[in-house]
């Protein structure tokens, strides 16, 4: 798959695709093929598909059916390169009329480039229904491809995984979002008796909604570390911590920059002899980007990222925020550029590992699952869930 991928991006570079029939038979067909799909198979991959029967003109792209018929079937909806930027109100509304007589499981509309995955079986207006976006041009082609895997192979849409995992991202970016309306109210609600904590007001106030949220869920969305879906890992069988959009976070803690010698020395690897004892130390990597960045996770929940770690370039994920917050790093001294990527010059703490991740890769990143501790190889979340157990 991520051979194909790398064609196809290499292809939208040199404009191959010039209309949307390029789009649907060289690029999405091809796809769904690597996935699992027997394209020749007209009952199985089915072009043309007329979804309401009271309109002859209305016809779905592609539409992809399984032996489970009423519970998998897939619509996508196929543009031009950059055909339905300009009104997605619109091309979300065709999508909602497809679903009208006949509810597929994940509806699609791509232009090749961008790609976006409803959930039609949930309730609300259709652009609520969103729960997976991605850049094949300008994202990570590994996360890409573990998308495509998670959500679109046939296996995983057979025995509904696919399913399970689409429904565990809406139900957590509806947590964040309720989080979020709550707030005010729970600000409030701690200046009175019985004067209970930030996160114990939030989780009462959104019981007498009738919505369940853990203590520990409203201090991550505090603190900052709730994030947008990242590529699904093949070895790890759990959702990302939360859908876009991100709930706004605190601050990020900056340190002041030192301007350095025109001649210091640069930091070699490996950076984690370089961490200062006591507090665990974490990587992360994308080699095949070519940078590597080692941290350090402070008690207060902050990142330290080390001197000589290096940041990749940005893609089309990167949030307003996070794109402020690396100019300004950039603008100060601490990131330089280096062989084409950026390197730190001196120590920096980040308000929490999400916003350090964000800024190392330059977009949308699991920080959870992105951050690998040194000495064990466990993940940041697994090793915040170990403490929580303490």
């Amino acid at each position: 798959m991520l051979d194909t991928l790398t064609d196809i991006r290499q292809r939208l570079r040199n404009k191959d695709y010039h209309n949307e029939e390029h789009v649907r038979l060289a690029l999405v067909a091809r796809i769904v093929q690597q996935l699992g799909w027997d394209i020749w198979n007209p009952r199985e991959v089915y072009a043309e598909f007329k979804a309401t029967r009271k309109e002859d003109h209305t016809r779905v792209d592609l539409a992809l059916f399984t032996h489970d018929f009423e519970a998998t079937t897939i619509f996508i909806e196929c543009k031009g390169v950059g055909g339905f930027a300009k009104d997605l109100a619109a091309v979300e509304k065709q999508l909602r009329d497809y679903n009208r007589d006949h509810t597929a499981l994940f509806t699609l509309i791509t232009d090749g480039r961008h790609w976006r995955f409803y959930y039609s079986f949930t309730s609300g207006e259709f652009k609520d229904k969103l729960f997976c976006k991605f850049d094949l041009l300008t994202d990570d082609l590994e996360e890409v491809a573990a998308y495509f895997d998670t959500f679109l192979h046939r296996d995983n849409i057979s025995n509904h995984s696919a399913r399970h995992k689409a429904e565990a991202y809406l139900t957590l970016g509806k947590k964040e979002r309720a989080m979020q309306d709550v707030l005010p109210d729970a600000q409030k609600l701690v200046s009175q008796p019985p004067f209970p904590s930030l996160p114990q007001a939030m989780v009462q106030l959104l019981a007498a909604k009738i919505l369940t949220i853990t203590v520990h869920e409203a201090q991550d969305f505090l603190s900052g570390n709730t994030l947008r879906p990242a590529a699904p890992s093949p070895s790890i069988d759990v959702p990302p911590a939360a859908l876009p959009p991100p709930a706004p976070a605190r601050k990020p803690r900056r340190v002041a920059a030192v301007p350095l010698p025109a001649a210091a020395p640069v930091v070699t690897e490996p950076l984690v002899a370089l961490a200062a004892p006591g507090a665990p130390t974490f990587v992360l990597a994308r080699p095949k980007a070519g940078f590597r960045a080692v941290a350090q996770w402070l008690p207060a929940g902050t990142m330290r990222v080390l001197a000589g770690s290096t940041a990749g370039q940005a893609s089309g994920s990167f949030s307003a925020a996070g794109q402020r917050l690396r100019q300004h790093l950039v603008e100060t001294g601490v990131l330089r550029p280096h062989e084409g990527l950026l390197r730190f010059a001196q120590d920096y703490e980040f308000d929490s590992p999400n916003r350090a991740a964000e800024a190392i890769c330059g977009g949308s990143v699991n920080a959870r699952i992105a951050w690998l501790e040194a000495a064990s190889g466990q993940t940041l979340g697994s090793y915040l869930a170990g403490l929580a157990s303490e």
